[in-house]
């Protein structure tokens, strides 16, 4: 495995960096929370930036309380990366650019960047392989891992295909373990997102396939992704108590501080 950049940073600039995501990729702070032992979500108060917390590259770090893991306050999100053709890969099929997605990633760690989140349903299906290509040429112990069990389809809904899915993100990202692993979307409205959760998730027996996979070491923090109301996120917290989430992210920019759109609630409230 070849860690050397092929790319020097110079052919890129912080211009042309912010420019390209701003078209596609859009590099995203990641809303995680950590779940403290008495239940209740860490604040922003608990991950305090400190001195020690801004290394050389200027990026503000966050400390996970479980790993003590240093992790850039800025994520870099792959749901749209760029093609061939100069547009999203969410909606363009002319194929991922993958020498552009390698500078990218390649400027992003080099200037402090080192949570990368995906899933197997970003960029119909090719975002997962394209980071793998672009991260496994860095070190492994550089950047943590983020991708997510989508298993939207009914197809995949039971427990041999989620496992099947589960599997494949590690090949795809070309790694033995994920940092970070989110159960998808987590939310939907009354019992219509009761039944979804029941039977993505815990009737088929995957969520406790998950929690060994952790106790294993495959998954080092396991939560969940959330788009839904406030009772639907009430009801999936009290499982917490079972299967202990590491952390939940959710939607949060200002905007959604206390005037959250569709169907998510404020963020105010989630956090």
């Amino acid at each position: 495995m070849k860690h050397s950049n092929d790319k020097s940073s110079a052919q890129i600039s912080r211009r042309g960096f912010l420019k390209i995501l701003g078209a596609t990729a859009g590099t995203a702070a990641i809303a995680s929370c950590g779940i403290k032992d008495d239940k209740t979500t860490a604040s922003v108060d608990d991950m305090a930036t400190t001195p020690a917390n801004v290394p050389d590259s200027g990026m503000t770090m966050r400390t996970n309380p479980k790993t003590g893991d240093q992790v850039s306050l800025l994520g870099y999100g792959c749901m749209r990366l760029p093609t061939t053709a100069g547009n999203s890969a969410r909606e363009d099929d002319s194929g991922i650019d993958q020498e552009q997605v390698n500078r990218l990633v390649d400027y992003a760690i080099e200037h402090g960047v080192n949570l990368f989140d995906t899933s197997p349903a970003y960029c119909k299906g090719q975002s997962e392989k394209a980071m793998g290509i672009a991260l496994s040429r860095h070190p492994r112990d550089k950047y943590f891992l983020s991708t997510k069990l989508s298993n939207f389809a009914p197809a995949t809904w039971s427990y041999a295909e989620s496992v099947k899915m589960y599997r494949n993100s590690m090949r795809e990202l070309q790694t033995d373990y994920l940092d970070y692993y989110l159960l998808h979307a987590i939310g939907g409205a009354g019992d219509e997102g009761r039944k979804a959760i029941h039977t993505r998730y815990l009737d088929n027996g995957m969520l406790d396939f998950l929690v060994k996979e952790r106790e294993a070491g495959r998954i080092r923090n396991l939560g969940f992704s959330f788009h839904g109301n406030k009772n639907a996120f009430d009801e999936f917290m009290k499982l917490h108590e079972l299967y202990h989430w590491d952390f939940v992210q959710i939607q949060l920019n200002y905007v959604d501080w206390r005037h959250a759109s569709g169907r998510n609630a404020d963020a105010e409230y989630l956090q």
